[in-house]
């Protein structure tokens, strides 16, 4: 295998498939794969995964739904997998990367995050992140839950190691949580970090909310679907999220087609109040 090529961070859409939480269950695991399967028949590029969720479980679903859709066909797929903290040392990233990259047979990982800062030195975790590169292994890395602290904190241990920069920040980003635009997002764009937003349904929670119901039986879609669409308004931010339900997965694909405007953004706000900040949230 030929090592891939370095540039810029590109996220092949805007919405991609959660995993957190499948492979846990035996009994579930033949429709977490088939679920797997079926995101990759209808369009989904983009996947995330950790080697924390169940303990690698929802890797090796991964992997099993890779088997179908061809290996060979590995550059259209981009997929992210996590360290987590305690493995986090420079010996240890490197065997949790191997693992993850094993589990899902995936060659290499388009991102390695890690998961949420730890004991072990960002000097320790960067550079293992650049032997990986180094390696072909990874595309690209990043972090997941960092504060302005954290990051600022990491990429002065990045820059002290003439590193590339970080491109990536994994939070929890949805229309009930919108904390992160009162003063990181700001920041990451400022850096060009771009943002990864975990559980943007609020773990399933805004799927079924009546206002965002009756939002979307204006515009005939579902209150997941505007959810969805509110989350990946800016220009740089994804969203990941996860389900087993055929017809949730292609919906969750479809808002990404979904413009809002800005009577339905004003709207959100005034049921969603953002932070008080002096720079709110572009959109598209």
């Amino acid at each position: 295998m030929s090592a891939p090529q370095y540039q810029s961070l590109q996220f092949p859409g805007r919405i991609g498939l959660g995993t957190w939480k499948m492979g846990a269950a035996r009994a579930a695991q033949a429709k977490e794969v088939a679920a797997v399967s079926h995101a990759l028949a209808i369009g989904y590029r983009l996947f995330d995964t950790a080697e924390m969720y169940a303990d690698g479980g929802a890797e090796r679903i991964i992997g099993s739904a890779l088997q179908s859709f061809g290996h060979s066909r590995r550059s259209e797929l981009f997929i992210v997998s996590k360290v987590l903290p305690e493995n986090a040392s420079h010996r240890g990233t490197l065997r949790a990367c191997e693992a993850s990259i094993a589990r899902m047979g995936c060659e290499y990982l388009d991102v390695y995050l890690l998961h949420w800062r730890g004991a072990h030195p960002f000097r320790e975790t960067l550079q293992a992140f650049a032997e990986l590169r180094k390696r072909g292994l990874i595309r690209h890395y990043g972090v997941s839950n960092f504060d302005v602290t954290d990051l600022a904190q990491w990429l002065e241990s990045e820059k002290a190691l003439e590193l590339a920069a970080t491109q990536c920040n994994q939070v929890y980003y949805c229309l009930e949580s919108r904390g992160i635009e009162f003063s990181l997002l700001p920041w990451q764009r400022e850096r060009a970090i771009q943002t990864m937003a975990y559980a943007p349904l609020g773990l399933g929670v805004l799927a079924q909310h009546p206002a965002l119901a009756r939002m979307g039986s204006e515009r005939g879609v579902s209150a997941a679907q505007i959810a969805l669409a509110w989350a990946v308004r800016g220009p740089d931010v994804v969203a990941i999220p996860k389900s087993v339900e055929p017809q949730r997965i292609e919906q969750n694909l479809q808002a990404a087609q979904l413009r809002l405007s800005a009577a339905e953004l004003t709207q959100l706000d005034q049921l969603f109040p953002a932070p008080r900040s002096k720079r709110p949230l572009a959109t598209t």
